[in-house]
């Protein structure tokens, strides 16, 4: 119940191409206005796996052969499956998917399950080759420019936005100069990640919105000479009614009660040299600069075993975005110059020590949190305020209601922010809605929660 006395459901909404799923309006024999799919299921992750998905179908006579009419015309088996999360007056995120299989049981307990995927591991993962790029030993070019020489190498240059960049990204890129690159036997998506590992970032294989790689930087990465660190836009306040995350951009929410269901936190001792990134890359650490005085002192030794386990990983037969298909995985790149290459790698690993685990209702706050988004937890005397960086999410549609699973990462430590500006923005933010401090209450914790922008 929204407050005002509104009642809010939580919603899902499937299209196959133009047939609505959710209330049926297409032609063949089948009940118009009622569901054809149930138990509707989406994964996205930050890191490796393209995004997932799966729906059970009306097994009824009707229903089956309505889902053989799909499957049986190249028409619909070309069109793109989109799942789109919603509250009536409220905000919305929409998934991209393209029908990836099927189950089908048959007896006392006949279910019809339809399997989705990203377009975007046919992308950027179904094509091996050997690229190479060299540019003035002394010069140099930013990475946008390598990236960009890799969507004409791999052919996907009419795919324009296959690859967004989160502006901190963009910053940090302007300082850093590559003058080689190449791989052998690698997919545009690995060679992409490559590029990103050397600069310290990360690649985040999208299908929120479209299908897309997102260049995300450290979250807890400050910038010496400026003092910036990645913004964080207010999920409860920057997304209007009818609309949907950037997923270039990351947004905060805040929990607390009227949103956990559950949450287990977990803080351990990170064993050292151990590398928290799930990459499958065998250059592992940034190479030295040319310009030693600018290279940073706190680059991890290597470490032979885990570059061994890294290349066997690479060559595994794999359907990730980020990963080899059967292939040589050998990319490298030649520095000359990148300042904060190694502390930007450190800081993208320290992030992912301590876990987080989150089951709750899809209220409409937390609709549209993904990857990269940022979870603030203020502590029990809302002193402080604890961040962390969202690693996956799964929202699930089943008997009436809708629930989001969240996994995220953050330092090792508790009352340590990993992004101060960030923080402390989400902290007087959280006094001024009254969620901490002498006038909060568990009103106004409601009010956060199950308010919408439309109301």
């Amino acid at each position: 119940m929204a407050p005002g006395g509104l009642l809010s459901l939580a919603r899902v909404r499937v299209f196959w191409g133009d047939i609505n799923l959710s209330a049926y309006n297409g032609d063949q024999n089948f009940p118009k206005g009622t569901p054809v799919v149930y138990d509707v299921q989406v994964d996205s992750s930050d890191q490796s796996e393209g995004g997932t998905g799966a729906m059970r179908w009306d097994p009824t006579g009707p229903g089956a052969a309505l889902y053989e009419w799909f499957v049986t015309k190249e028409e619909y088996m070309k069109k793109q499956i989109t799942v789109e999360f919603f509250y009536p007056r409220g905000k919305k995120i929409v998934f991209y998917y393209v029908w990836a299989g099927q189950e089908i049981n048959y007896g006392n307990d006949m279910t019809i399950t339809v399997k989705l995927q990203s377009e975007l591991a046919g992308l950027v993962n179904a094509n091996q080759r050997n690229v190479a790029q060299a540019y003035d030993e002394k010069k140099g070019t930013e990475p946008t420019n390598v990236v960009d020489k890799l969507k004409e190498q791999y052919g996907v240059t009419k795919y324009q936005d296959i690859v967004k960049y989160n502006p901190s990204v963009l910053d940090y890129w302007k300082q850093v100069k590559l003058g080689t690159f190449y791989a052998n036997d690698s997919t545009f998506g690995a060679a992409v990640n490559q590029v990103a590992k050397q600069t310290g970032d990360k690649i985040t294989p999208n299908n929120i919105g479209g299908a897309s790689l997102i260049v995300m930087s450290p979250y807890s990465w400050k910038d010496p000479k400026s003092g910036k660190q990645p913004e964080v836009l207010n999920g409860a306040t920057d997304i209007g009614a009818g609309q949907g995350p950037d997923p270039k951009l990351r947004y905060g929410y805040i929990l607390g009660p009227s949103i956990i269901k559950s949450v287990r936190r977990d803080s351990s001792i990170p064993p050292p040299q151990k590398t928290n990134t799930n990459t499958p890359n065998t250059q592992q650490f940034v190479t030295n600069t040319k310009n030693e005085k600018d290279t940073a002192s706190q680059q991890p030794p290597p470490n032979p075993t885990a570059e061994a386990n890294n290349q066997q990983a690479a060559a595994k037969p794999t359907s990730s975005p980020l990963g080899t298909a059967n292939g040589r995985a050998n990319p490298g790149v030649g520095n000359i110059d990148n300042p904060h290459g190694p502390d930007r790698q450190n800081a993208l690993n320290q992030e992912n020590v301590s876990k987080l685990s989150c089951d709750t209702l899809m209220c409409p706050v937390l609709v549209g949190v993904k990857p990269n988004d940022i979870l603030f937890i203020p502590s029990f005397t809302g002193k402080f305020i604890e961040d962390w960086e969202v690693k996956s999410v799964g929202y699930t549609q089943q008997n009436g209601n809708v629930t989001i699973n969240i996994q995220a990462t953050r330092v090792f430590g508790t009352a340590e922010s990993m992004n101060k500006k960030a923080s402390d923005k989400f902290l007087e933010f959280a006094k001024g809605q009254g969620l901490i401090g002498p006038d909060a209450s568990l009103e106004k914790w409601d009010a956060y929660a199950w308010g919408l922008p439309g109301s």
